[in-house]
């Protein structure tokens, strides 16, 4: 979904345009994870866990099947 490197405003841009709801999650490889949660922590001066941005959880790949900069969801 996403050629650019991966911060805040894209990932809540990417949930309002999709519409998604609670019923799924965010999974980001752990380069995008990292910098997205930097983003957020210099925007927000804190990040809880579970990470959530407009109430969809945000998810580290841990199975390396997730591309750098590529946006997948999940069922929950």
């Amino acid at each position: 979904m996403h050629n650019g490197k991966i911060n805040f405003a894209g990932i809540r841009d990417y949930i309002l345009e999709n519409e998604l709801t609670d019923s799924v999650a965010i999974v980001l490889h752990p380069d995008s994870f990292d910098s997205l949660a930097m983003d957020y922590i210099s925007q927000h001066g804190f990040m809880e866990r579970p990470f959530e941005i407009l109430g969809i959880t945000i998810l580290e790949d841990t199975t390396g099947s997730i591309s750098r900069n590529k946006i997948e969801t999940v069922e929950m």
